[in-house]
């Protein structure tokens, strides 16, 4: 789990760097779709958006979790443009449902996580065009 977390840090920062490197706006647009909470408290996920400017851009699936201190959450499932959002939504206390537009290929696409013994799992499906969730959160 440290490795994940590591690869995650080193990713951020990459992402960061090339955008200044590339000439990106300070003023980068970024957004965030609405925050689905768990059904007993114990984590939240959200999907953002970020278009660096230059080329650059990404919409991610984060979650965090209340249950481990040392391990509050992270990245889930990502790909490299902000034309589509990500439908998410609480299957059960340990399964969380993303939906992703047909034809987008996921740069990262995990399937579990595990915070202090509490195991989450994820699920994929097909986002439909007509879901709020299609067209972004408004970049």
């Amino acid at each position: 789990m440290i490795h994940w977390i590591r690869s995650i840090r080193i990713l951020l920062v990459s992402i960061v760097t090339m955008a200044s490197i590339a000439g990106c706006r300070p003023d980068s647009a970024t957004c965030q779709g609405p925050v689905v909470s768990h059904p007993d408290g114990r984590c939240s996920a959200y999907y953002h958006q970020s278009d660096f400017g230059s080329g650059g851009a990404v919409t991610q699936t984060s979650v965090s979790c209340y249950i481990s201190p040392g391990n509050p959450g992270g990245g889930v499932a990502a790909f490299q443009n902000t034309k589509y959002g990500m439908g998410l939504r609480w299957i059960d206390g340990h399964t969380l449902e993303i939906a992703v537009p047909d034809g987008v290929r996921l740069e990262e696409k995990r399937i579990r996580d595990t915070y202090n013994g509490y195991v989450l799992r994820y699920v994929y499906r097909s986002l439909q065009p007509n879901e709020p969730a299609y067209h972004g959160c408004g970049i």
